[in-house]
């Protein structure tokens, strides 16, 4: 991982510095007297351009430290460039991790796809952990035009009994897993919801390991996942704040 990177990885780096073979060198002294060596023109401070020494050198005549210097910033550049693009794939990696959701009448409420063939719709579940199944409202999956099975009563959570059928999804999927050929229960609900197209059941909750991030109102998958790439984006910012702690002191 390369939240891992070390004095090996840095010289792997500069292993791979490009060679300074026939540049052209500008040497220029700061306000502190320090020699500085920059392998660019555009590189040089405007008010110290007056004094510039530039010239044109094989790698074998440059000074061991216009080398050293040199050779140095590329390779704090490419490290510099590998911990930013090592930053945002980890954060994206993160994000597959999470979902946000809505919390109404102190219910828990789950965007979730459902796909029948060709045509997929998104509907709002309520995360419940005492319907053994899960269940859609025939209303929300109309525009999927879904062939529906008889299947019998059911108890409800009031203790009603309701008339059922049931439906196979080709695939659902909830946050960062894609799951093929769901079925579903499907009644005909027609009371208030609460903008709720049904419940996410035991089915599939029991089977899920996931962490509720109530301050945030966002479910966490899969969490030592999410927790492995925490640490992985930590050592990232401890390797960046060396690097430019070293930068500081050598300078």
């Amino acid at each position: 991982m390369f939240g891992l990177l070390n004095k090996r990885s840095v010289l792997l780096l500069l292993l791979f510095t490009p060679t300074l073979s026939d540049a052209k060198i500008y040497q220029y002294k700061d306000d502190s007297g320090r020699n500085v060596y920059v392998d660019r023109l555009s590189k040089v401070p405007a008010e110290y351009r007056d004094q510039l020494d530039a010239r044109d050198e094989t790698k074998d005549r440059l000074s061991s430290q216009a080398l050293q210097q040199l050779s140095k910033e590329r390779d704090i550049k490419n490290l510099q460039l590998k911990i930013t693009t090592e930053r945002s794939r980890i954060k994206e990696a993160m994000k597959k991790w999470v979902t946000p959701f809505t919390f109404h009448s102190n219910r828990i409420q789950l965007p979730i796809k459902f796909v029948y063939g060709a045509r997929s719709v998104i509907l709002n579940l309520v995360m419940d952990t005492g319907a053994s199944f899960t269940v859609v409202h025939k209303s929300a999956i109309g525009s999927l035009g879904a062939q529906l099975i008889d299947a019998g009563a059911a108890r409800v959570a009031d203790g009603g009994i309701v008339q059922t059928q049931r439906v196979n999804f080709d695939r659902v999927d909830i946050g960062p897993y894609q799951i093929p050929h769901v079925s579903a229960a499907v009644i005909d609900y027609q009371g208030n919801s609460g903008g709720s197209h049904g419940l996410l059941g035991m089915d599939f909750l029991y089977n899920a390991q996931y962490e509720l991030d109530r301050e945030n109102q966002q479910i966490i998958w899969a969490p030592v996942k999410y927790q492995k790439l925490q640490g992985d984006l930590l050592e990232l910012d401890k390797l960046e704040e060396r690097l430019l702690n070293e930068t500081a002191a050598s300078e």
